[in-house]
């Protein structure tokens, strides 16, 4: 049968007398039904009939209340001028259970049944009905869970999961729908082998089941597969079969992924992205603060020995040896120093130069390298102090006294070699 709206009640109407939905036709049986309903065509427009040949039955979906009443209370239809008597009852509606109590006294109505069951002590019960003249009562239940114990009456008992029988024709012997129902019931058929039988003849033959292939009657209680799987485990499987699935996928996604990294790190000059980008960041980030640095040197080379040339100049006419010219003073402020560091690295000479006006005693300790001075604190002093600065002629305090505690004493910075040059011979 085809998906019907679920918000919808179903009401289900079976033909008996022997009628056949298939040879009669759908049309046919549905206008008789309506009919019999007593609705017209503005009343049931919005109503939908579907027939299920399997089972020789019709189902009505119906939004309409009204219309619900009206169908069940059919009792016969008429067909081809003939009478039919059907029966008709809602069906269970979407997402709904079914469980069994037993052990029911027969003297319990249907009215008496309803009032023990639902109830405030089930929350979840919609309703109970008997299984024909049996202590067996099937209850509804909301939702896709059946709880284990059922209150009936103010007495807990165990509830199990209802399951429904294989429809079996005792008729005509076969599978889908019943004997009630049976569009053939005046058929003579062998229940055991199925094979048609006369009345008169004696029969006797070794029974078949149509389910297992066992030797047993067909749906009988020795057969393992009478009982049909019902929709919650149905649904429970399908919902686990698809997280399975899920999973599946997922790993084999990822094992494709980890297995195309190692492939293409496998390949001669490949490299990770990760590792290839770092490299990149790291020469760019090297090159960039050697740019800077060389041109941050560069300028202030330039400056130092304008002030230098300058200062010079001043201190020599001062003393009354005469101004030196420009281009011998930025020819000697261009000359390295021996106590800086070259870029030839270990193995430069760190001693003090000896045309120069160091402090006595002063050795350097240690090459110092280039940017090394990034990170520590400047000296305070500034141009004008550094051109007052005293030579070690003065006998009076030195540069050292004056920039001690502003420097850390792991290497001389930079800007101590600068104020070497001021005092240079």
């Amino acid at each position: 049968m085809p998906p019907l709206p679920r918000e919808e009640t179903k009401v289900v109407v079976r033909p008996r007398g022997g009628l056949c939905i298939s040879k009669v036709g759908p049309s046919v049986v549905a206008e008789a039904i309506w009919g019999a309903a007593g609705l017209d065509p503005d009343g049931r427009n919005m109503d939908t009939m579907c027939p299920n040949p399997l089972q020789n039955i019709m189902v009505v979906s119906t939004p309409s209340t009204e219309n619900v009443k009206r169908y069940v209370n059919v009792e016969a239809i008429t067909v081809a001028g003939q009478d039919h008597e059907v029966s008709a009852y809602v069906a269970a509606p979407h997402a709904t259970c079914k469980g069994v109590i037993r052990g029911i006294p027969l003297s319990d109505g249907p009215e008496v049944i309803d009032r023990k069951i639902v109830n405030a002590k089930n929350p979840l019960a919609l309703g109970a009905k008997r299984i024909k003249s049996t202590g067996v009562i099937i209850v509804l239940f909301d939702g896709y869970k059946v709880p284990n114990y059922v209150s009936y009456g103010g007495i807990l008992l165990k509830c199990t999961l209802y399951r429904k029988q294989v429809d079996v024709c005792y008729a005509c012997g076969r599978l889908g729908h019943r004997s009630d129902v049976c569009p053939t019931p005046d058929a003579s058929v062998c229940r055991a082998c199925r094979q048609a039988i006369q009345q008169e003849e004696d029969h006797v033959c070794e029974p078949i089941c149509s389910l297992c292939s066992g030797k047993h009657l067909t749906a009988s209680r020795e057969c393992k597969h009478r009982y049909l799987t019902p929709y919650v485990v149905r649904r429970r499987r399908a919902l686990s079969a698809r997280a399975t699935r899920e999973r599946s996928l997922s790993f084999d996604m990822d094992a494709f992924l980890e297995l195309n990294d190692c492939d293409q790190q496998d390949q001669p000059g490949s490299s990770a992205p990760g590792s290839r980008s770092r490299s990149r960041r790291r020469s760019k980030t090297r090159g960039g603060s050697a740019s800077r640095s060389s041109s941050r040197t560069r300028q202030g080379s330039r400056s130092r020995s304008g002030a230098r040339s300058t200062s010079n100049t001043r201190s020599e006419s001062k003393g009354g040896t005469g101004p030196r010219s420009s281009s011998r003073a930025r020819s000697e402020s261009s000359k390295p120093a021996q106590g800086r560091t070259d870029a030839a690295g270990p193995g430069t000479d760190t001693s003090p130069k000896a045309d120069y006006g160091y402090t006595q005693g002063l050795q350097l300790s240690r090459p110092v390298h280039a940017n090394e001075h990034q990170g520590r604190r400047k000296s305070s002093l500034t141009w004008a102090d550094k051109e007052l600065l005293p030579t070690e002629d003065a006998g009076i305090t030195t540069w050292a006294d004056k920039v001690k505690g502003q420097t850390k004493a792991l290497a001389p910075s930079p800007l101590i070699f600068d104020l070497f040059d001021l005092h240079s011979t």
